[in-house]
């Protein structure tokens, strides 16, 4: 009698999860970054760690360098914060990976699924990897190749990067039941990126334990900035980077822009006049 009231109940969570997809999975990927103050990936990238070279838009990133090209490993720490590693995110996506298949992708569906499947994913062992300011300004100073500081004066650079080492799949039909991913179908469902890290967790649930990074925080590294990244992108206004002042004291001969309210909190603004804001370029709008 027991086991046919767990059964009963488990049937009850399958139905509701194959009920609710994502309506909007970019959405639900910017949610999930904005949470840490972080733009979500759009598009997919190959690398996307800390000291990844872009430029393009928030929704068309362009890869310009690997992160080691211009800030190597071995001259610069990677540092990691795990303090939110034990949250976990669930998803569902219907006929697709959603918001899995950006950032740097994991895997594609496979001919097995259909737009009446639902795939479940669960995301945890939040993880937050960001460069010291101060190695990135000494580095910059003394180590930094000219070709990458002349980039650098035309493009941004990943200064902080949020991932997740952990994801769980599931595949449900349209009426809650799970899919069987043993006996060597689960190709037929998932086509994985080569190199990623994948297992069998049971018959239903595929484990991948590759980082997959999901948003990033865009740093300014010009000549003119005296070595220092004091102006940081942490979220977006009409398809530009929203570039802020982080520093606390402001220079005598700063110029201030014109706008009205900044909402440091949620790193979003209620309003910016755009039309009469000085500090904007195509991609790009600065507030000191």
């Amino acid at each position: 009698m027991r086991n046919r009231v767990f059964l009963l109940s488990l049937l009850i969570v399958l139905s509701a999860i194959g009920c609710k997809p994502e309506k909007d999975p970019v959405g639900a990927l910017n949610t999930l970054v904005e949470e840490y103050g972080f733009i979500g990936f759009q598009n997919p990238m190959k690398e996307a760690g800390a000291g990844t070279l872009i430029a393009g838009r928030p929704t068309a990133v362009s890869f310009v360098a690997h992160r080691n090209d211009c800030f190597p490993e071995e001259n610069l720490i990677r540092h990691y914060d795990e303090s939110n590693f034990n949250r976990s995110y669930d998803y569902t996506f219907k006929g697709n990976l959603g918001f899995l298949s950006s950032g740097t992708p994991i895997a594609t569906v496979g001919a097995g699924v259909t737009s009446e499947h639902m795939v479940h994913a669960v995301l945890s062992g939040v993880v937050i990897e960001y460069m010291s300011s101060i190695d990135v300004t000494d580095w910059y100073m003394n180590g930094i190749s000219n070709t990458c500081k002349n980039y650098l004066d035309q493009v941004g650079f990943v200064i902080q990067s949020i991932r997740t080492d952990n994801v769980q799949l599931q595949v449900y039909t349209s009426k809650g039941a799970q899919v069987s991913l043993d006996d060597g179908v689960v190709g037929n469902f998932f086509q994985f990126t080569s190199g990623v890290s994948w297992s069998m967790v049971d018959r239903y649930t595929v484990e991948v334990t590759t980082p997959k990074y999901i948003g990033y925080q865009l740093g300014r590294l010009r000549k003119r900035d005296d070595s220092m990244v004091l102006y940081r992108a942490m979220s977006v206004k009409d398809d530009r980077y929203l570039f802020e002042a982080i520093s606390l004291f402001d220079a005598d001969d700063k110029k201030r822009s014109n706008f009205v309210e900044f909402e440091s909190v949620a790193k979003s603004f209620s309003k910016v006049d755009l039309d009469n804001l000085d500090n904007i370029d195509n991609h790009a709008i600065y507030i000191d």
